[in-house]
């Protein structure tokens, strides 16, 4: 391998999202591999792979660029797709896939947004499939657009200052998704999956039932990061006026609309004594309905599920918080439930985008919502911390000033 690829296959790598695309992948398709490639007029890099097949790549392996259909992929700069080999004309006879042992495939180019070619999301497997229709071409394009704008915003986070480099890229993401229309595709598959399910019930097979399932719920998961990439963006400054609001309303304003979800797991919720506080209301209302739902949905299934919010109001110098200044006067709120809880070794991890501690229930939660408390938290000069132990709960703490 070239040296200069080892940088390229870093920032693929870094690509949080990258591992949920290509399961989904793998999931939705029946494809037994999928793989990101760099792709170059004399090289086939591997990048990122999903492999259930055993194919035996790794990121930094190469393979014969002359033995690939990546190769006429970049001359043309379109997909190809093969439901299959044994049955198509034009490529039936072609070595490549004897070379390899597919029958179906899928090509799709990765552009950088100044028209550069990077490579292509590939997917394969021993076995036909239903590749070539607009639910499985339109997914791979979306994938392929969102692969090409992080590795876009990577090579200009280069550029900035740490700190400002995490937030525009937040804030670049998304930009490119709703530029993009991700959500209209989105729909589409999860409608035409439903519309294969109820007119083919009786004759499909378990296993494509299963599959055509997890196509919709993993659709319905995309779609619900996307609109949590919309809360952010709402938020990604002060964009109201402080008012003084009493912080009773805002918990019973959240509580409606949480009212159905904490009956349904039987929650019991313990409020003290709120204050007013200069705030922007619909931002802390967001807060606050991110913290509870986030206890909700990381409640232990052993009990019921109790969440309490205290308050106190303390100049910064009497608040066990280095961060705090210390002339300034503090309402400290904290947000304590009796949840599955996490390692204490994740408690700042936990707000980084896409961050998902716990497996089990990591499809009812975008990964984004923590997030988003953080940044409404800065936007009111204030904090956030966590403060986690492994099946005995959690706690967040928020700090902010009683003057702004």
């Amino acid at each position: 391998m070239i040296e200069n690829f080892n940088q390229t296959i870093k920032d693929v790598q870094s690509i949080k999202i990258l591992p949920t695309i290509l399961d989904v992948i793998v999931q939705s398709t029946g494809l037994g591999f999928a793989v990101v490639a760099k792709v170059t007029s004399k090289k086939w890099v591997t990048c990122a792979v999903k492999d259930n097949l055993e194919f035996g790549l790794v990121p930094g392996d190469e393979l014969d660029i002359k033995t690939t259909f990546c190769r006429d992929v970049r001359r043309t700069n379109t997909l190809v797709v093969i439901d299959h080999v044994n049955e198509d004309e034009k490529f039936c006879n072609n070595p490549i896939p004897i070379q390899y042992g597919f029958q179906s495939y899928i090509s799709v180019p990765i552009v950088l947004q100044n028209g550069t070619f990077f490579g292509t999301l590939c997917a394969l497997d021993p076995s036909p499939n239903k590749l070539n229709n607009s639910k499985v071409i339109g997914m791979f394009t979306a994938y392929a657009e969102l692969i090409s704008f992080h590795l876009d915003a990577i090579e200009k986070l280069r550029l900035k200052d740490l700190e400002i480099q995490k937030k525009d890229f937040l804030l670049e993401s998304f930009d490119f998704v709703s530029s993009h229309d991700l959500q209209e595709p989105l729909r589409k598959i999860q409608m035409f999956t439903s519309v294969i399910l109820e007119k083919n019930c009786e004759t499909l097979k378990s296993e494509t039932i299963r599959c055509l399932n997890s196509i919709k719920t993993e659709s319905q998961r995309m779609r619900n990061i996307l609109n949590d990439l919309l809360v952010f963006s709402e938020f990604k400054k002060s964009s109201q006026e402080f008012v003084p609001v009493d912080l009773n309303v805002i918990v019973e304003n959240v509580q409606k609309r949480l009212s159905k979800d904490f009956s349904e797991c039987n929650g019991e919720i313990v409020i003290g004594d709120l204050p007013k506080v200069p705030i922007m209301p619909d931002q802390i209302e967001q807060l606050f309905y991110n913290l509870m739902i986030n206890a909700i949905t990381f409640k232990s299934n052993d009990c019921n599920l109790e969440l309490s919010i205290t308050c106190k109001i303390e100049h910064g110098s009497n608040l066990a918080y280095e961060k705090l200044d210390i002339g300034t006067k503090y309402c400290k709120l904290v947000f304590t439930d009796n949840g599955i809880g996490f390692d204490p070794r994740y408690n700042e991890k936990i707000f980084g985008m896409f961050n998902r501690l716990d497996t089990e229930k990591q499809s009812h939660s975008t990964g984004i919502g923590l997030t988003i408390a953080r940044r409404i938290t800065e936007n009111h000069k204030g904090f956030i911390i966590a403060n986690g132990e492994l099946n005995k709960g959690a706690t967040f703490t928020v700090y902010l000033p009683m003057t702004q």
